[in-house]
């Protein structure tokens, strides 16, 4: 005789495997859902489309070869855009749909008080978050950073760092006057600078703040010619830094003091007569011709990476574009380590893991922070004359990496 199971036990066994495929779906999804959130419109949406650009390259090339490579099976990758306006509660509005709308990670941003509103966000709502440029230090100060929020790039403190060591030890000059944007990147930028300026016998000898969108910078720039400083160091980016560039060259402030422009991209290159370029000294995360690098897998990998952008938008790769390819190279590389979409998950391979990039292999400091060989270029603009084509803008004096060009971890609270 044939014992039959309890009724309660049949219905339970028939909603398990009711479920079944719900939870595998759920496990094992068909699509990853990447958003690109950035400021494309504004004073810094030239910045904010060469990043438009090479995430959509990004996510093309990974798509060409069938998609991610998880244990379940190829998976393509979806794409959202929007734009946050530079708009601190726009930004956060458009995150927030963005995750509504399925997205597992995201990347993107050029305004840098929005990333450390975006980790906050990304603390209530885990999500793997790299924003695509340069992000608040105290986002990464110890305990600041949500478990999958690292950064490409590096803060902004390193990018006053590199200035002021390389204004002495490749440039020979000591003295400083300092444009400071007045927010987070203008101030962080100053304390990497006053860092650099202790270790390598640099002075700052002056200093502005002024705010974006300001049209007129000819009493910041009187005091920069009056205080006789070697160099006048532009903090400012977009379409502010390039006035204020005219604007010093107008009043003869070059004829006093070399220009360096601390933070410089192919929209600020483009914006500047040759004339004018070839006064300035400049860094960049990025430059898609550093040809006369001795590092040759370096020049390599930057030449292959430069000529597919070119050949799909018909222009050399930008600074911060690149950071926002770079990024989603992380995210592409981690989420496939991981074999898991969970950011906490893509978290731990993240901490511990060494990823190929564009500039080389990189793995991430315990403040969520890439440790480099080549961190940032420094370049000196070229004259009409010395220019191969169009596009041919720099020539590239120096590269500055490694982890002594990070803040040290105790300024990090570690």
């Amino acid at each position: 005789m044939r014992k039959l199971l309890p009724k309660g036990l049949v219905l339970a066994l028939v909603a398990v495997l009711c479920l079944s495929p719900v939870v595998a779906q759920k496990n094992q999804p068909d699509v990853f859902k990447i958003g690109f959130l950035s400021s494309l419109t504004g004073s810094l949406a030239g910045l904010a489309e060469g990043q438009r650009k090479s995430f959509i390259l990004s996510v093309e090339q990974v798509n060409a070869v069938g998609g991610l490579k998880m244990p379940w099976g190829n998976v393509k990758v979806e794409t959202f855009i929007a734009d946050d306006e530079a708009k601190l509660d726009v930004g956060v509005r458009r995150f927030r749909e963005m995750l509504d709308k399925g997205a597992v990670a995201v990347t993107g941003g050029i305004w840098n008080p929005m990333s450390g509103a975006l980790n906050e966000e990304t603390k209530i709502s885990p999500v793997i978050y790299l924003p695509g440029f340069v992000p608040a230090k105290d986002a990464l100060l110890k305990g600041n950073p949500a478990d999958a929020m690292y950064t490409p790039t590096f803060t902004p403190w390193s990018i006053g760092y590199i200035t002021g060591k390389s204004i002495v030890k490749t440039l020979g000059k000591k003295t400083i006057f300092y444009v400071e944007r007045a927010d987070s990147w203008g101030t962080t930028i100053r304390e990497g600078l006053e860092a650099a300026c202790k270790d390598f016998g640099a002075v700052l000898v002056g200093r502005d703040a002024v705010n974006m969108g300001t049209t007129d910078y000819s009493a910041t720039l009187a005091k920069a010619k009056a205080s006789g400083a070697d160099f006048l160091v532009n903090s400012l980016t977009g379409a502010d830094g390039i006035a204020l560039v005219k604007q010093a060259v107008d009043m003869g402030v070059d004829k006093a003091m070399d220009i360096f422009y601390c933070w410089i991209s192919n929209t600020e290159s483009k914006g500047f007569p040759p004339e004018t370029l070839a006064k300035l000294y400049a860094q960049t995360w990025f430059y898609y011709d550093v040809g006369g690098l001795v590092d040759k897998e370096l020049v390599a990998s930057i030449k292959a990476y430069s000529d597919a952008y070119m050949k799909r938008w018909n222009e050399p790769p930008d600074n911060m574009g690149t950071a926002c390819y770079v990024a989603t190279q992380y995210i592409f590389q981690a989420v496939e380590k991981a074999g898991s979409f969970d950011p906490k998950q893509v978290a731990k391979v993240l901490a511990s893991g060494t990823f190929n990039t564009v500039k080389g292999p990189a793995s991430f400091r315990i403040d969520h922070q890439p440790i480099a060989k080549n961190v940032t270029f420094i370049m000196k603009g070229k004259a009409l004359a010395e220019r191969k084509n169009p596009n041919d803008w720099y020539h590239v004096l120096e590269s500055y990496g490694g982890e002594e060009v990070l803040p040290p971890l105790s300024v990090m609270k570690y």
